[in-house]
This record gives C-alpha cells, sequence and structure tokens, in this order.
C-alpha cells in the first residue's frame, strides 16, 4: 500500500492488511500509538498483543517504471480471532502456500525473467542467489517431490510475479540471510 502523506509506515502496513485480508486486529497499533503518547506502560502493555510486527526492515525498490521504498512488516493470523476476508478489488487470488513451494515459485520466476533479458535485478545480491531453482538444477525434480511432499497440484511452477514484487522478495531473503549469520 501507499502511505498517505505524513502517515508512518506500520499505520500504513495496518491499514492494509485490514483494507485487503480483513484482519482489523492489526489497526490496534493506531489505538496503541496513540496512548504511547500519554502513557508509556499502557501503550508497552497492549502493543505486547498486536500481531503487527515492528518493521523488519526498509528496501528501494527501482526499476524503469516504479521507485519506491518498501517496508516490511510481519502479521500473526490468530484464526481463534479473525479469519482472512479478501478485497475483491484488490486480491485476484489467494490461499495458504507452504514456504518452501513460495521460495521455488519465487525463484523460478526470477530465473524466467533472466533468461528474458528483463529481470530488473543484479542477480549478485548476498542471500539473494536462486537456491532453489539454479542449485538443485533440475527444476522437475524439485517440482515433483514439492507437488508430492504437500499434495499440491496446482501450476504453481509456472506462477510469474512482478519484478518489484520480487526484487522486495530478495531484500526479504537477504534480510534473512544477515540475521542467520548474527549480521541483525
Amino acid at each position: 500500500g501507499v502511505s498517505g502523506g505524513g502517515e508512518p509506515s506500520r499505520w500504513t502496513a495496518a491499514r492494509e492488511v485490514a483494507e485487503e485480508l480483513g484482519l482489523r486486529r492489526a489497526l490496534d497499533i493506531m489505538t496503541d500509538d496513540k496512548r504511547q503518547i500519554t502513557s508509556t506502560t499502557t501503550a508497552t502493555t497492549n502493543n505486547n498483543h498486536n500481531p503487527l510486527s515492528e518493521e523488519l526492515f526498509r528496501c528501494t525498490i527501482c526499476t524503469s517504471y516504479n521507485r519506491c521504498v518498501v517496508s516490511m512488516f510481519s502479521y500473526t493470523c490468530d484464526t481463534t480471532l479473525e479469519r482472512i476476508s479478501w478485497q475483491e478489488e484488490e486480491v485476484a487470488w489467494g490461499d495458504y502456500v507452504p514456504y518452501d513451494i513460495v521460495k521455488v515459485a519465487g525463484d523460478m520466476s526470477i530465473d524466467r525473467l533472466m533468461e528474458g533479458g528483463v529481470w530488473p535485478g543484479t542477480g549478485d545480491e548476498e542471500g539473494n542467489s536462486n537456491d532453489n531453482a539454479i542449485q538443485h538444477g533440475d527444476n522437475a525434480s524439485l517440482v515433483a517431490e514439492l507437488k508430492s511432499k504437500y499434495d499440491d497440484d496446482r501450476p504453481w511452477e509456472t506462477w510469474d510475479f512482478v519484478p518489484d514484487g520480487l526484487l522486495v522478495w530478495q531484500a526479504w531473503k537477504s534480510f534473512l540471510s544477515q540475521k542467520t549469520k548474527g549480521k541483525l
């Protein structure tokens, strides 16, 4: 989502999670942040229960058609308290997809963009090698292995993601790599 003038990025994330996914508990941060101005103790207590994380990292995305700063957050959905309700105007499709499949599908999408000569990234950022698709070499056996493991017959191996979204994906992988190495 796009931040409004003067809107903190965490508020933008909360608003977008509530609007596009129907996860309204994210909006609690707006109340919590306002309370923090008057009472640090109250804000701390309330923030412990908020499912929206603090900003994890920020990255700048530059392509020939898009320049933006992206702030990354995580959200923990408690299905006993809320359920996902897609905003039809914004979300074309949604479902649970195992992280292993997301990693491979993203890497394979980058591979296709690289092969087509239209990948806007450099491909050599730290932690951003296409570890699944390239290192395994045999995409067909990796796809078959994951489809069997998760009993998943969706054509995820052909999913094409938007290049600027994939650049954010690479920034996420770099963040995780640095965190694993203790650099964060």
